[in-house]
């Protein structure tokens, strides 16, 4: 288990804890230490309960001016949650300890949020010198796990090979997360199962462990570790989150949605949840029901500006799926208004609806403007594809993908499923075994996505050839 959340159970927190919320319902203030203020109002963080979070802080700022704990603490919550850069940069300033290493950090971070990774990164160098010698290791891996936080892997790795730390967990952690990020799952996995060998408890351990089993098309693994961190906590957002799309890749849409109900409980204020559990009931032919849903993730959404322009892009499918045309083109509308909207792909989808209702002329008009916008964009054009073949145009699409994978023959590349299925609605029998083999060893999840309905539930990728041989063989056509 995670050192803070064994803090959190302790008696010596659950007494700081009793003292300052007995003092807060009695309309008195308990004169509590800067750093045990920041850690209540950490615990309410993680509860969710952000509004006591932030008065905590307040609190411990009025109480503590210049302490660097709660300053900081704040800092992140602006930059973090409320997308607020400026205001960041008040609370940072405020810190009496400018060269205390999290205060550092934190000039980083808001660099980094400005996008100047690069001048985060020659700050953190600069202040190497200027920090205690007996900080330097614990700065150096910190920000190594820092730049891994932002997504940052080639700047994390340049920094964690100045640390001689090796053998700490943190190093270890960041080594795996930084493979992960690389693409590189088997050294990812492999890393963190050392890990759970010394820390069995650690639910962000197999919570990062499930990530990469998922990755690597180890669905069902995935799906155990998840389950060993629901047990260490059932409330575990991100183990939920990971069972449940474990079970929606399966095709489990009904199981998926469950535990997607679950996280919503846990967070009925963000709209993620309600967004996945429209995805399942659309895959299950509720549209109806999933348009509900869609909504109120939108309505949620909009408050918190989170994933506003794919549940829109959602909204616009359930409606075309409903018939109701116009309104998903009003969903449409909406999406391209939307901060940090890529217009190319909303004017495919566009194209989709169009074409879908039948409006071939104008869905190709659509799909002309997206790919002459992008100088025809490898990417546009596999979209472009996708939609040609959902809307019932196999013969077309088969072109298209056809097109697409001759270019894109590496392991890994998309579009070979979608040329196997294609086949397979043509009778193009050989070709259609062909390109099945191929796309279950270089894209097991793109070929479970496609055929997981074709064959048994839970078969692994790695079966479908050998099953569809099979299969064809008994039926007395082996068309090897």
């Amino acid at each position: 288990m995670d050192n803070k959340d064994n803090y959190f159970k302790s008696e010596e927190f659950k007494d700081i804890l009793h003292r300052y919320e007995e003092a807060e319902n009695s309309g008195r203030h308990e004169y509590l230490g800067s750093d045990e203020l920041t850690d209540i109002a950490e615990y309410y963080y993680n509860l969710g309960k952000n509004k006591e979070s932030r008065s905590t802080l307040a609190y411990a700022i009025s109480l503590h001016p210049g302490a660097a704990m709660p300053l900081v603490f704040r800092g992140r919550m602006a930059l973090i949650d409320d997308h607020d850069v400026e205001k960041a940069k008040i609370y940072v300033n405020q810190i009496t300890d400018q060269l205390n290493l999290d205060c550092l950090y934190l000039h980083a971070e808001i660099m980094i949020a400005e996008n100047n990774s690069e001048g985060a990164d020659r700050f953190l160098h600069e202040k190497i010198e200027c920090i205690d010698e007996d900080d330097v290791p614990d700065y150096i891996l910190d920000i190594a796990m820092m730049f891994m936080d932002y997504n940052l892997p080639d700047k994390a790795q340049e920094w964690l090979e100045r640390s001689d730390e090796t053998d700490l967990m943190d190093y270890r952690e960041t080594k795996a997360r930084i493979a992960f990020a690389r693409g590189d799952y088997k050294q990812s996995e492999m890393i963190f199962e050392q890990l759970l060998d010394e820390d069995p408890y650690s639910g962000r351990y197999w919570n990062s462990l499930a990530s990469t089993q998922f990755m690597s098309n180890r669905i069902n693994d995935s799906i155990t570790s998840s389950e060993y961190s629901i047990a260490i906590n059932p409330n575990d957002e991100d183990a939920l989150l990971n069972k449940a799309n474990g079970l929606f890749s399966l095709g489990n849409y009904v199981e998926a949605a469950k535990y997607y109900e679950r996280l919503g409980k846990l967070c009925p204020k963000e709209g993620t949840a309600e967004l996945f559990i429209g995805n399942c009931l659309l895959n299950t032919g509720k549209a109806e029901e999933a348009l509900a849903h869609y909504q109120k993730a939108l309505q949620l959404m909009d408050k918190n500006n989170v994933y506003t322009i794919e549940g829109l892009q959602c909204l616009a499918f359930t409606y075309s799926q409903l018939g109701m045309t116009d309104k998903a083109m009003e969903a449409i509308d909406m999406a391209l208004q939307q901060k940090g909207v890529n217009e190319n792909e909303i004017m495919v989808v566009r194209g989709h609806i169009l074409l879908e209702h039948g409006s071939i002329k104008e869905a190709i008009e659509c799909f002309v403007k997206a790919l002459r916008a992008t100088a025809f964009s490898h990417e546009i054009f596999f979209r472009i594809a996708i939609s040609v073949f959902d809307c019932g145009y196999p013969k077309i699409a088969y072109r298209m993908f056809k097109a697409y994978t001759e270019i894109h023959d590496q392991p890994g590349d998309e579009g070979l499923a979608y040329l196997a299925a294609c086949c397979a609605r043509m009778n193009k029998k050989e070709e259609y075994l062909k390109y099945l083999k191929q796309a279950c060893e270089r894209n097991p999840l793109e070929a479970r996505k496609i055929f997981a309905d074709d064959f048994p539930i839970g078969m692994d990728p790695k079966d479908y050839y050998d099953y569809e041989v099979s299969k064809n063989t008994v039926n007395g056509n082996d068309d090897r």
